[in-house]
């Protein structure tokens, strides 16, 4: 019996698969600042965005008060938006 092994096919497959997990975990965690961002207008809550692809993602929200919100301006977010997010998807 021969075994022939393809390094580059496996290598393939598997960074495959790693992008698509980071997808969904980039896209669970968009969701989840969406849910947890304060509202008074909606306008904070409606501008985050998601860039990037592959194994680069970046979730930003270009409102200039964002930083003050994330650091517990909010009666609605204490303990900010974005921090919070990121312990939720660990679980």
């Amino acid at each position: 019996m021969k075994i022939i092994f393809k390094p580059l096919l496996l290598t393939k497959a598997l960074t495959k698969g790693i992008e698509k997990q980071i997808g969904q975990v980039s896209e669970k965690l968009l969701q989840e600042v969406k849910r947890r961002s304060p509202v008074r207008s909606g306008l904070f809550k409606n501008s985050w965005r998601m860039k990037g692809s592959g194994t680069k993602r970046t979730i930003s929200n270009p409102q200039p008060y964002g930083h003050a919100l994330e650091h517990g301006r909010s009666s609605q977010a204490r303990d900010g938006v974005v921090g919070p997010s990121l312990k939720t998807i660990r679980k």
